[in-house]
């Protein structure tokens, strides 16, 4: 019974998780974005195209193996258990508590991180945001048309011929980039402050957390210099990101703190009291 409800659990998280990973992945395949128009003197979408340094792949493999070497390097070496230790049974014998904990705390990190990315290609489909390498990519060539009044061109046609990149080019905002960085950065610094207690070092949780928080604002800050995105899109991201990785970590993996005081406390509790002299 034990080994079913196991296997019960796990079925049920990854059909959760395919819930949200499946509309992403007719959204990218199917979708199309929102066709939006642009101003002749708008200078802020005539930057050339460069090709971006971190690709989405990269940056998604990147974090994901990050984020399951830390998670499995802290449980294992953990000294206080998590709430999953001796808890968890298959096939009769009991999981360590490490594995269970490392499932968990990876499963909520993957849901989360499903979550916020579907939350960003909804945004980028339905507002069609023109980037800043719009006009390069595009070559509009505006037609001659009532509708393109006052110098805001809505009838226009593109003479570029890459329409992968033409499509791309109106995915601008948010900065899909920044939202993952983002909410892997605030994911981490809060499993690091929740889950690494070590006293030889008042400083290196610390500065673990900095490198983490420095590298997702390096990924943003690419996403600007290489003109995939405006300032905005990025603030937009990292915005994003950081309440979806908040949400997740407190409210969906709802960490316990388990303190040696608390571990004393129990410990007491569970002494034989003496018997009250009459």
């Amino acid at each position: 019974m034990a080994c079913d409800r196991i296997f019960c659990n796990v079925f049920l998280d990854v059909l959760v998780l395919a819930c949200v990973c499946i509309p992403l992945l007719l959204l990218q395949i199917y979708a199309k974005p929102y066709r939006r128009g642009y101003f002749e003197s708008d200078e802020s979408i005539r930057y050339r195209y460069w090709e971006q340094s971190i690709s989405e792949t990269v940056l998604g493999i990147f974090g994901f193996i990050i984020v399951i070497i830390i998670v499995l390097v802290t449980e294992i070496c953990q000294k206080n258990p998590g709430p999953g230790s001796g808890k968890k049974f298959l096939a009769g014998k009991p999981i360590a508590g490490w594995v269970w904990d490392s499932y968990r705390t990876i499963g909520v990190y993957s849901f989360g991180a499903a979550c916020q990315q579907l939350t960003v290609t909804i945004g980028k489909y339905t507002l069609g945001r023109l980037r800043p390498h719009f006009y390069e990519v595009c070559q509009p060539v505006p037609a001659d048309s009532a509708l393109n009044h006052l110098g805001y061109i809505v009838n226009y046609n593109c003479a570029g011929t890459d329409e992968a990149r033409i499509m791309n080019a109106r995915l601008s905002f948010p900065s899909g980039h920044s939202c993952y960085a983002m909410y892997t950065t605030v994911f981490l610094i809060c499993y690091f402050q929740y889950r690494c207690k070590w006293r030889g070092s008042k400083l290196l949780r610390h500065f673990a957390q900095y490198l983490v928080f420095i590298a997702a604002w390096y990924v943003g800050l690419t996403r600007v210099q290489e003109y995939h995105h405006h300032w905005s899109d990025v603030a937009g991201g990292f915005f994003i990101g950081a309440v979806i990785a908040l949400f997740t970590f407190v409210y969906i993996l709802k960490p316990k703190t388990h303190s040696s005081r608390d571990s004393w406390q129990s410990e007491q509790a569970a002494l034989p009291r003496p018997v009250l002299a009459r």
